[in-house]
């Protein structure tokens, strides 16, 4: 069973990785995506983050503020996440060594890459973290407005959620990149990938419990950064 695993896993990896080198302008966005575009998502969270109360062109309902908050925690808790993904990472790796696919096989290489344990892709983990927190928050958005007594504004509510959404799309889509360029050019295997998602995704979980158990500390960190304009 674990051979079949195995064989699938390597066989996956030649198909995704087979293309690499043959065509200048693709090899060039997957080693972007593969190196650089994990570094876009702090302009995601920026824009999830939001405008600062005082810039706000009018003063915002309870229901709108208590959303604002809640978005903004989930960005703060987020930081957590990534430390608690990249921990499981490293608890992993104690018991479960995988060598880097260029160590084991002939590969088309695309980037230089340090020979240590390919299983499970930290890459991979700190971008489905972000992912978990933004979908745990969307979550917890739309049971508030679910909740709340004022029915009568559809637009409104509909608008506290579309942007939550598209933002939560667009890392959904960065993270499945990033996890894709990783195979094309040679540093993982496509279980290195499944296995950082689902690290990544049980930091969320992890962090989305401690930040429920945790919201005084948090709303002081806001109500901080709301003194000083950044909030």
């Amino acid at each position: 069973m674990i051979s079949t695993l195995l064989n699938f896993n390597y066989l996956m990896f030649q198909s995704i990785n087979a293309p690499a080198g043959s065509n200048p302008v693709l090899d060039l966005f997957m080693v972007f995506c593969a190196n650089s575009l994990i570094f876009c998502f702090p302009l995601i969270l920026l824009f999830y983050w939001g405008k600062p109360l005082s810039w706000q062109p009018r003063s915002l309902s309870a229901e709108e503020m208590s959303i604002v908050q809640q978005r903004r925690s989930a960005v703060l808790w987020i930081a957590i996440a990534c430390v608690l993904a990249f921990s499981l990472n490293l608890l992993i790796e104690h018991f479960i060594f995988e060598p880097r696919p260029f160590i084991a096989h002939k590969v088309h290489l695309l980037i230089q890459h340090a020979a240590d344990g390919s299983f499970p892709s930290d890459h991979t983990a700190w971008s489905f973290a972000v992912v978990g927190m933004l979908a745990f928050q969307l979550l917890f958005a739309f049971t508030t407005i679910q909740r709340s007594s004022n029915k009568g504004q559809g637009n409104l509510r509909l608008a506290l959620l579309l942007l939550p959404f598209c933002l939560l799309l667009i890392a959904l889509g960065m993270a499945c990149l990033i996890g894709f360029a990783r195979i094309y050019v040679g540093v993982h295997y496509p279980g290195d990938i499944l296995g950082g998602a689902c690290s990544g995704m049980l930091a969320s979980c992890i962090a989305t419990a401690l930040r429920l158990c945790l919201q005084r500390p948090t709303e002081a960190v806001i109500k901080l950064a709301q003194a000083i304009r950044l909030a």
